[in-house]
């Protein structure tokens, strides 16, 4: 597909083409990372016939520039920190420990509002972990942890669009990665859609609750 993709539907509609493969496969889950994940995975989702959950993953942001990434923390409880990074800005695991904290309580807050409990079991499951991009990936190597910690049969990493050397990462931390563009000159995923808006808490349960 010619970037920019015109929306995160048509860009998981796009992921489908590419996944056809695991399409109505009893064994195989889509998991969509929380917020703009699910619209994507939504997408994935229905044109392979197969079930839709959401997964929670936090980003742990720069104490003084949240929006920076310095890692992120999983549902299951993985901890990704780039200590390189941190080192590079001055930032510790002191530093960090308040922000752990606070994204520990806003994950907590949306596994209770996404109803991550009436999720079945993963041990076993082949995996569709999916997004609407990435940048550094941290989120998802948060969430890549935490599926090998619940002992998946496979976890296929599947995306729009990230850099490059992100894209080298998640096909080596992955099983398989299907990722259908990684410009070089990349700066944020919002600017490989023409339409990107930001996600709410009630599209994502409507979404879920019609998957």
């Amino acid at each position: 597909m010619t970037l920019p993709f015109p929306d995160r539907k048509e860009a998981g509609g796009a992921l489908a083409e590419a996944l056809q493969e695991y399409k109505e496969n009893k064994d195989t889950l889509v998991l969509a990372l929380v917020r703009g994940g699910v619209v994507v995975g939504g997408a994935l989702a229905e044109t392979l016939s197969l079930p839709l959950f959401p997964f929670v993953v936090r980003k742990l942001g720069h104490p003084t520039h949240r929006e920076f990434a310095l890692g992120a923390i999983a549902e299951g409880g993985a901890t990704q920190l780039d200590e390189e990074t941190m080192r590079a800005h001055g930032v510790n695991w002191e530093n960090m420990e308040p922000i752990i904290n606070e994204e520990m309580q806003e994950l907590k807050r949306r596994k209770e509002v996404y109803g991550i409990a009436k999720r079945p079991p993963l041990k076993g499951k082949t995996i569709i972990l999916t997004d609407d991009g990435a940048a550094t990936g941290a989120t998802l190597f948060a969430a890549i942890e935490d599926l090998r910690n619940a002992e998946v049969t496979k976890i296929i990493v599947a995306l729009p669009v990230c850099p490059p050397d992100t894209a080298e990462k998640l096909k080596q931390a992955a099983d398989e990665a299907v990722i259908l563009s990684t410009p070089a000159d990349f700066c944020a995923v919002g600017q490989w859609y023409r339409d990107f808006p930001q996600v709410e808490d009630t599209e994502v349960q409507t979404l879920l609750s019609s998957s």
